[in-house]
């Protein structure tokens, strides 16, 4: 009789004990993972709770954030998804103003416009600083094995650049729209 108690006792424990291993690894209530690593410290899933209780205290205080954080970056995304504005001020920014003059000078056909457009070719493996200096000062940046243009006032320029360590230096009448491809070393 003695061994049957026993047994029983035994077999009851079983699932009671199982049970709250199964809900301290489901619940959302980190009070409930920590009592249990508490009362079994020397259960093989206590690695494993002790990993889920942090993730359950940093979870329990972002879990107000997050919808507000949510909410910025929609609101954000909506405000910066105005193509060439500035998310700020509403306002077109720098690069959104510099296409629009290079495409009003691209298609205004009047031969005596102030402003020609430049572009760069760069076939180098070395992004190119380059600088535009006569009436005004410019400088561009070139991408290795790409392209920029700038909107320089017409007259006649002196461009420098360096292509892969080989020094560029050229005097440029800059009267008309005009490419310029750049080749260099390595």
């Amino acid at each position: 009789m003695k061994k049957i108690f026993l047994l029983l006792i035994f077999l009851i424990s079983i699932p009671v004990f199982s049970q709250s291993v199964f809900e301290a690894k489901r619940t959302t209530d980190r009070a409930v993972v920590e009592k249990f690593i508490r009362n079994n410290p020397k259960h093989p899933a206590v690695k494993e709770l002790q990993q889920r209780a942090l993730s359950l205290k940093y979870a329990g205080t972002s879990a107000i954030a997050k919808p507000a954080i949510t909410a910025m970056t929609e609101n954000k995304i909506a405000k910066t998804s105005k193509v060439g504005t500035t998310a700020a001020r509403g306002e077109p920014s720098a690069q959104a103003k510099n296409t629009a003059a290079m495409l009003t000078s691209l298609f205004n056909n009047d031969p005596n416009k102030k402003e020609a457009i430049v572009q760069f070719v760069n076939k180098s493996k070395c992004v190119l600083v380059i600088k535009i200096s006569g009436k005004k000062f410019y400088n561009l940046t070139v991408p290795a094995n790409g392209q920029n243009f700038i909107l320089v006032d017409k007259g006649s320029y002196s461009v420098t650049t360096s292509i892969c360590d080989a020094v560029y230096n050229q005097t440029k009448a800059l009267t008309k729209d005009v490419i310029i491809t750049l080749k260099g070393g390595r």
